[in-house]
């Protein structure tokens, strides 16, 4: 049997493949483009406020925050879970978090409960963190602007990515049953590793 995910075969295996569009199963530009597009107006932002308020020096600590976030935490109990971190290279290649360096093994079985709420701590904290600086800084319209990109950015990421995302075990994905399944009977690892956690097809 081979054992080996489709993210990982070369295109030509994808041909014929009624998930080939619909998922975002195969790394393309244009969707990284589209992740950090729909996450600029909260960035700039923030940035911006976090400098007019008189606390710029603080995104220094939000920056490396980041960096933590993204490279050590996230990709430890989310990214490592994803079938895009099964391939054999030692950079990430997704739409999300492009560049991370894989220093976790891919895991084919789901993120677990602690690995979940972990996840949307983290994220949390991303996000109120520089809100916090413009709220004692008395930058309230700037604040103000922030959630609502904020809350826009979470919209559109569940509408338009998690809806397509291949990370089933992300409590933001929201991929319908069927495609998820159709995903499974293509990567029989997924299927054995979801199944020792208790996950039957629906």
């Amino acid at each position: 049997m081979d054992e080996k995910l489709c993210t990982a075969k070369p295109t030509t295996s994808c041909e014929g493949c009624a998930l080939n569009g619909p998922l975002i199963c195969r790394f393309e530009t244009r969707d990284t483009f589209h992740f950090f597009m729909i996450f600029l107006p909260f960035f700039m932002t923030i940035f911006g406020g976090m400098i007019v308020s008189g606390y710029g020096w603080w995104l220094f600590g939000w920056l490396a925050y980041m960096l933590f976030f993204f490279f050590v935490w996230e990709g430890r109990v989310l990214c490592s879970h994803c079938p895009f971190w099964a391939k054999e290279e030692l950079v990430l290649r997704c739409h999300a978090n492009y560049g991370v360096i894989k220093i976790w093994r891919y895991r084919s079985e789901p993120m677990n409960r602690s690995e979940q709420i972990q996840f949307l701590v983290g994220a949390l904290l991303l996000v109120t963190y520089p809100l916090f600086f413009l709220v004692i800084g008395r930058e309230y319209l700037l604040a103000s602007i922030g959630l609502a990109s904020a809350t826009s950015f979470g919209y559109l990421l569940r509408r338009s990515i998690c809806s397509r995302c291949i990370n089933f075990s992300c409590p933001l994905n929201n991929l319908p049953t069927n495609m998820r399944q159709a995903f499974f009977e293509r990567n029989p690892r997924i299927t054995r590793a979801w199944g020792q956690r208790g996950y039957r097809a629906e």
